[in-house]
């Protein structure tokens, strides 16, 4: 059986604001209703209150709702970002961040219409 090579890169990911559509580097706002959006659209929304996603309009009110994360951290970080867990959590963890790469590399139609209009 044949390997399946998986190439993710960091400029796969762009922002999620309409008129955007920039390739994020350096820092990104995640949103847990699976947005993600540039530095620069990411402190223009979410510096008021109350949030809400402007991609789909979901309210943004619990604490892990909005993230601001870098996209390429060291390896030191990453070294120790999941040290410590148990092995079937950090197995949940990547399930997570892998379904949300997957939402955004292969985005509903619902939310292509978002950033067609």
């Amino acid at each position: 059986m044949g390997s399946v090579e998986i190439s993710v890169c960091e400029d796969m990911l762009v922002c999620n604001y309409r008129k955007c559509r920039v390739k994020l580097s350096g820092y990104a706002w995640v949103m847990a209703c699976s947005h993600i959006f540039c530095d620069q659209h990411g402190n223009g929304e979410f510096s008021r209150s109350p949030a809400v996603c402007p991609a789909c309009n979901s309210a943004l009110s619990g604490k892990l709702d909005i993230v601001r994360t870098e996209l390429k951290p060291s390896e030191e970080h990453k070294a120790m970002m999941l040290a410590g867990f148990r092995p079937e959590t950090v197995l949940d963890i990547s399930s997570h961040a892998l379904a949300f790469w997957t939402y955004q590399v292969n985005p509903p139609q619902v939310g292509m219409l978002y950033f067609l209009a």
